[in-house]
């Protein structure tokens, strides 16, 4: 029931204000700023695509336009030549109905000739509306001219101009990214404001409801703008290379003219591949040294090119080669060399100057006609689901680049929620210190931030299954509760091996950590009845989530066998399992995985006790193995004074077991992909060792104040 507090009016004040905001900032995105123009630099212009000049002194120059974009700031008028020393240059602007809507004057003397003069507009001007543009002078005493030009550079607003204009716009102050999670901040802080209206025990659920909004626009805006650590090229590139799996895809749609496998379709992610090479996010740099200039020989009529898929698939076929100027030759031979593939062609030495980029050249088959321009072949190694969802998602915006960051936004958000409803969970079953050991982790972790919105990895996918573990560990004398878990485990799992089988021994580690700890405990103890149940239940919910890792394997290896689900198993086992556990043929693997194979295990696991990062931000992480080594002397100190907690002791062993669970079991790709697996350090243990290391601080500073209060009273 609604208290009726002194203060409703301001109640009703605030929420006005905050919604009155929101609006702003949400559907009209009214912030905005800048004059941003996209001129043509006249100097590159060709001599052939200059059609003249247009003397203002004998007329005013008029033409008809159309803006393209929301917040038209201003039009651009590019003076070819001003040797007046009195007058004025005015622009005008009017509506389909005749009526002046901006006008704009300039003495002349502050013209220089041979430069894009900025003419700045008030108006309103509306998308799709026909606006007559009017350009005059008046009272000069010499020329002023505009630069006439082809239709090739007359801007989109206005197709049918003769002169040399450009028409700038306002730029967005905040992104959508920005806008949306303002909004989310904004939304949370009003059921914060609303809680307040409530008698008590509705108060405190809407209040919470409000601040999880708060901590999740927090971890949020951290994940997506690396806002404490910072953005760096290393982070940037990260993101990059492993989302191109997911943009690859829209890569190929959006050129709409490549080969495709297949299969290329029944798995989520795919690799894109052109004349540039393989599609890693970024623009492949072409071959330059003394033999070859932008992938043109300098000596011979060849080129070389990246190895690649598509490469490959038109070596086949290719009889000729079209460049960017038209110029067509034919394809004498296709030869791998190293990394590369050398084309040789029947005619002169080529450049880039004389012929184009190669990035447009265009491959022939013996019919003449053209070769598709790309190639998208599938990634097998797993089924794909976070590529399906990216897919469709693309197709609804129309748009690669809000797609691609709507949907890194949506991980981060769904990421920093599942770390926030982790760390209510551990506040309810353990305390406030280690709930927020846990979320600040979650929180300064460089690691946890820089998986967080990516889209190949999904972090929120290895989280979900250790929310549910320890729900189920809390209400572990619910029968209702353990069901709930049991179908939440299998989904979580099932969701996360379909989106890649990366870390699962950690991630199904994370699942029973919990319900373990609280079995050795209860062991410990000797709560039999305790025990037992504890007991069936981690064992019925790791049988829940291997049947979640079976079907989704099962789905995989029908893809991957096309059809035959025997031979699908196989070939997994074979190609995937094999080369990064242990026990691969080496003659199948190439020489740069040998060493991987070849290392121990304990050489693998000694390499994560060095990181080269903060453990989290502030502290080193040359510290990583102090915080991991003083729990142990905390444990032995409380051991021999006979206060050892048996709860600690259980969740610094059960989370180290779970983090190095990918280490050793995986150590082949955990030898190599050290840049990727310090993350498995985070499910658990680091968070623990911080706990053990505050909750001993605190133990000790609580000792000493009382022992300060006793003095005082005697």
């Amino acid at each position: 029931m609604l208290k009726q507090p002194k203060n409703n009016i301001m109640f009703a004040v605030l929420s006005l204000l905050l919604l009155a905001f929101l609006v702003l900032i949400g559907p009209m995105n009214a912030f905005q700023h800048g004059y941003y123009a996209n001129e043509v630099d006249v100097t590159t212009i060709l001599k052939d695509d200059l059609a003249g000049t247009y003397n203002l002194t004998n007329s005013e120059y008029m033409t008809n336009f159309i803006p393209a974009k929301k917040h038209m700031a201003g039009v651009e008028v590019y003076i070819q030549k001003q040797d007046s020393t009195q007058g004025s240059l005015i622009l005008t602007i009017e509506d389909d109905n005749g009526k002046v809507i901006d006008r704009s004057e300039v003495e002349v003397s502050n013209v220089k000739p041979e430069t894009w003069y900025k003419f700045y507009t008030k108006g309103k001007y509306q998308i799709g509306s026909q606006y007559t543009l009017h350009i005059m002078a008046s009272g000069t005493s010499g020329n002023i001219t505009l630069q006439k030009a082809t239709s090739s550079y007359m801007p989109e607003e206005s197709k049918a101009g003769e002169v040399l204009l450009s028409f700038a716009y306002k730029k967005a102050t905040f992104n959508h990214e920005v806008r949306i999670l303002i909004s989310f901040f904004i939304i949370s802080l009003w059921f914060i404001l609303l809680s307040t209206c409530f008698a008590e025990k509705k108060k405190k659920t809407i209040q919470l409801v409000g601040i999880v909004g708060v901590v999740v626009t927090v971890l949020s805006w951290n994940f997506i703008f690396s806002s404490i650590e910072g953005q760096t090229t290393s982070n940037t590139a990260f993101q990059v290379y492993n989302d191109s799996l997911n943009t690859g895809i829209s890569e190929a749609e959006k050129y709409n003219d490549f080969y495709v496998a297949d299969d290329t379709y029944q798995y989520g992610l795919g690799r894109y591949s052109s004349i540039n090479g393989s599609y890693y996010g970024v623009r492949n740099p072409y071959t330059n040294n003394d033999e070859w200039t932008e992938g043109y020989s300098k000596t011979e009529s060849a080129i070389l090119v990246s190895d690649s898929p598509y490469i490959e698939k038109i070596s086949e076929n290719a009889k000729k080669i079209r460049f960017q100027n038209g110029d067509t030759y034919v394809i004498k031979n296709i030869k791998k060399i190293g990394e590369n593939y050398r084309i040789d062609l029947d005619g002169p030495v080529l450049s880039s100057s004389e012929q184009g980029a190669l990035d447009y050249a265009v491959f022939i088959d013996a019919s003449g006609s053209d070769l598709p321009r790309g190639y998208l072949s599938p990634y097998k190694q797993q089924f794909g689901l976070q590529g399906k969802v990216f897919r469709i998602v693309y197709r609804v915006l129309h748009n690669g680049d809000t797609a691609l960051h709507m949907l890194k936004l949506a991980c981060s958000m769904i990421s920093a929620l599942v770390f926030v409803i982790i760390s209510i969970l551990i506040k309810k079953k353990y305390n406030a210190i280690m709930a927020g050991c846990f979320l600040l982790t979650f929180w300064l972790s460089p690691w946890t931030a820089l998986f967080a919105q990516n889209l190949y990895w999904v972090e929120f996918t290895w989280f979900i299954p250790m929310a549910v573990g320890l729900y189920c560990s809390l209400n572990i004398n619910n029968s209702k509760a353990r069901y709930i878990s049991y179908f939440l485990a299998f989904v979580s799992i099932l969701i996360k091996c379909l989106c890649g089988y990366e870390y699962i021994s950690a991630v199904m580690m994370g699942l029973i950590t919990f319900m373990l700890t609280d079995l050795i405990a209860a062991i410990l103890s000797r709560d039999k009845e305790k025990a037992i149940l504890l007991f069936r239940t981690t064992f019925i919910i790791g049988l829940v989530a291997l049947l979640g890792f079976l079907v989704a394997i099962c789905m995989h290896a029908i893809l991957r066998g096309n059809g035959n689900l025997l031979e699908g198993i196989i070939t997994i086992f074979k190609s995937d399992v094999l080369r990064r556990t242990a026990g691969a043929d080496l003659n199948q693997l190439s020489a740069n995985l040998w060493d991987s194979m070849n290392a121990s295990r304990w050489e693998v696991l000694c390499r994560y006790f060095h990181f080269d990062t903060d453990i989290i931000i502030g502290i080193p992480g040359k510290l990583f193995q102090v915080i991991c080594i003083i729990p142990l002397g905390i444990f032995a100190y409380d051991f021999q004074n006979r206060k050892l907690d048996v709860i600690k002791v259980a969740l610094y062993i059960v989370t180290f077991l779970t983090s190095i669970s990918w280490i050793v079991l995986a150590k082949s790709h955990s030898y190599v992909h050290t840049f990727l697996n310090f993350v498995l350090w985070y499910f658990g243990f680091i968070q623990v060792c911080m706990y053990v290391l505050i909750n001993q601080l605190i133990n000790i500073k609580l000792k000493k104040e009382m022992r300060n209060s006793i003095y005082e009273i005697d």
